[in-house]
């Protein structure tokens, strides 16, 4: 059986124009999946949900009787830049897809690198984003499809969530000042103006410079019953540190950003939207491949996954499944890997997924996926 080669990135220098001629096809059966993540706490979890993907793939019948090699291209923590990740990823001539970029603002960076704008499309490379959810990455390219549910939805569901289950007619939104923080903190106020409450505070934050403890008085003088973080865990944590510290003790409810906090306990009562939790995917009643998944990622890395894990393992299984579909020695395999997603769900069968079926809209949106609000256990400092 042929063996995993997992590649771990690239050099740092920077790349000279390249002219815009097609990626032509390795001469080796390797077929190499890009990952493309930034080098920010728990980021890599997308990595790490790759890795056991290509576990996956390297025990698929139909990969061991091609004699496929596959690998991963994983960006280096040199490489900040997702233009100069993308750039190599792009014109690495075994790479069929690229796992990411899992920041929205990044994915709308790297877009025109992937979708080779300067080259005409010649060497254009399909991504799906794990965990990307602007709703201006709806419909941006063919060439990126994205599995979690956009902002909007995310924020809708959050909004109905607060008003019917917590009750809530004040609530309070910070959030991070980025696409993701100001998108999600626009769609939620719309949703949750509409249905009747009020905001009492809506302030961006900068992460690094905040001054969480001048942030919590003013929240104490404003008399939430609910506070709304669409910002990263390590800023949540410390706001809520500093919450505590001012006497605020209301309900604060994040974005998918928030979820690792449920790995510790002081932070138990906090909530925040998922796709998918390891509580629920290991549960009884769960889907046999969700189980497995928790039990393998959490006896190879030690911990229980989150969503970015999970999406990530999608992403790639998603992409080592169409490299084998497809005649990867076509001059346009490329393309045709490109277009086996956007059939998923319309002329072909949706593939199945960790928290579901996976299909596509015409937008390149996951169709009918769900959002929950999950909590994180225990009681409540």
């Amino acid at each position: 059986m042929p063996a995993l080669v997992v590649g771990l990135g690239y050099g740092a220098t920077a790349c000279a124009p390249r002219p815009a001629a097609p990626v032509r096809a390795p001469a080796t059966d390797e077929v190499a999946i890009g990952v493309l993540v930034p080098n920010r706490p728990g980021m890599a979890a997308v990595a790490q949900g790759a890795q056991l993907a290509l576990d996956v793939l390297r025990t698929d019948p139909h990969a061991r009787a091609a004699g496929v090699r596959f690998s991963l291209r994983v960006t280096p923590p040199s490489v900040a830049s997702a233009v100069a990740a993308a750039e190599r990823l792009r014109d690495d001539p075994a790479v069929l897809g690229i796992v990411g970029d899992a920041e929205s603002g990044r994915t709308l960076d790297a877009l025109p690198i992937v979708e080779d704008a300067a080259g005409g499309g010649a060497r254009a490379v399909v991504a799906v984003t794990p965990t990307a959810t602007s709703p201006a990455l709806a419909g941006r390219s063919p060439w990126l499809f994205r599995l979690s549910p956009s902002d909007d939805v995310a924020s809708r569901h959050v909004a109905g969530y607060v008003r019917d289950s917590l009750g809530s007619r004040r609530a309070a939104v910070v959030y991070r000042a980025d696409s993701y923080g100001r998108d999600w903190a626009a769609a939620f106020v719309r949703a949750y103006s509409t249905g009747g409450g009020v905001v009492v505070a809506r302030d961006p934050y900068l992460h690094g410079v905040t001054e969480w403890p001048a942030y919590a008085r003013a929240l104490a003088a404003a008399r939430p019953d609910v506070v709304l973080f669409p910002g990263a865990a390590s800023d949540a944590a410390d706001f809520l540190r500093a919450l505590r510290a001012a006497g605020v003790r209301v309900p604060l409810v994040g974005g998918d950003a928030v979820a690792p906090l449920a790995d510790s306990a002081e932070f138990a009562g906090t909530r925040y939207a998922a796709t998918f939790t390891a509580d629920r995917a290991s549960a009884p009643g769960a889907p046999a491949a969700a189980r497995a998944f928790v039990a393998r990622y959490q006896a190879r890395f030690g911990e229980r996954p989150g969503v970015r894990a999970a999406l990530g393992y999608e992403a790639t299984l998603l992409l080592g499944q169409a490299a084998l579909a497809v005649d990867r020695a076509a001059p346009d395999r490329r393309r045709r890997v490109r277009d086996h997603l956007a059939a998923l769900g319309r002329s072909a069968p949706a593939a199945a997924g960790l928290v579901g079926p996976i299909a596509f809209d015409t937008a390149h949106g996951v169709a009918a996926r769900g959002v929950i609000v999950a909590t994180v256990p225990g009681r409540a400092p």
